[in-house]
Order: structure tokens, then sequence, then C-alpha cells
């Protein structure tokens, strides 16, 4: 058992420093306008700022509890950064719906036992739900589809 909660303490702060970067994007490049006639940066601005609150108030909490020791599992890290890698270089060459399928199946790779029957469920309900958000219902111009063979 540790005298703090370093993961909390990690994270806190790594959620402050994001928050407070994307507010001072956003205060620095965008009009902030007012409460009444907001302009593009409000919103931006807004959410940083409590984001990097929240942080903040995770931050203190870590330090003030005990926590376990951290490990770091490498199937994990190693499957999830696949899964990221793969959706990006398979979007542009096999469309959405396949780089989204066998992401998922990637990510769902990363814990074990794994499970080939839900992992494929998973992947196509997600698959299906992404096609019908982004495609349908958004109408974006990314392909669903497109082989290249």
């Amino acid at each position: 058992m540790l005298d703090r909660d370093y993961r909390d303490i990690v994270a806190g702060v790594a959620l402050a420093l994001a928050g407070g970067a994307a507010a001072l994007y956003a205060v620095s490049n965008y009009a902030l306008g007012t409460f009444t006639r907001m302009g593009p940066g409000m919103v931006p601005a807004w959410l940083g700022g409590a984001l990097a609150v929240f942080g903040v108030i995770i931050a203190l909490q870590g330090m003030a509890q005990r926590g376990e020791p951290v490990t770091i599992r490498t199937r994990v890290l190693l499957m999830l950064g696949a899964s990221i890698v793969c959706f990006a270089l398979m979007i542009d060459r096999f469309g959405m719906v396949p780089a989204v399928f066998i992401a998922a199946l990637l990510a769902s790779c990363a814990e074990a036992p794994i499970r080939p029957l839900r992992s494929l469920i998973l992947a196509g309900v997600l698959s299906a739900v992404t096609w019908a958000i982004f495609i349908a219902g958004l109408r974006l111009t990314i392909p669903s589809f497109d082989w290249p063979y």
C-alpha cells in the first residue's frame, strides 16, 4: 500500500494540463463574446477551465488518500495502441465500417480471456452504430466501404 494514490495524482494533473491548454488556446485564438452573444471561444474556454478544475480536485484527492501500487499491463497498451494505429491506417483505404470493425476486434483482445463471439458481436454493433450516426445521421462524406481491390 502506498502513502498516496499516484494513479489519481497523475490522472488529475494530466486532466488539469489538458483542460488548461484547451482553455488557454480558446482564449488566445477565438473571440469569447458575452454571455448574451457568445463567441466561438466561449464554450471551449469554459469546458477547458472546468476540466482543469476537476483535474486539480482529482489530484488533491489522490494526495490525501492511500493507493495501490501501479501495475503497467503491456498487453493492454500494445493492443489498444495497435487498435488506434490500425484504425488510422484503414479508414482511408478500406472505409469507416471495416476500420471500426477491426479496431474494435483488436481493442477487445486487450483483456484476458479473449471471448471471440462476444468480440465479433461488439465489433459488428459498433460498426453499425458508427455507420448510423456518422453516415446516415450526420451525412458525413466518409466512405462506408472503400475496397482497393
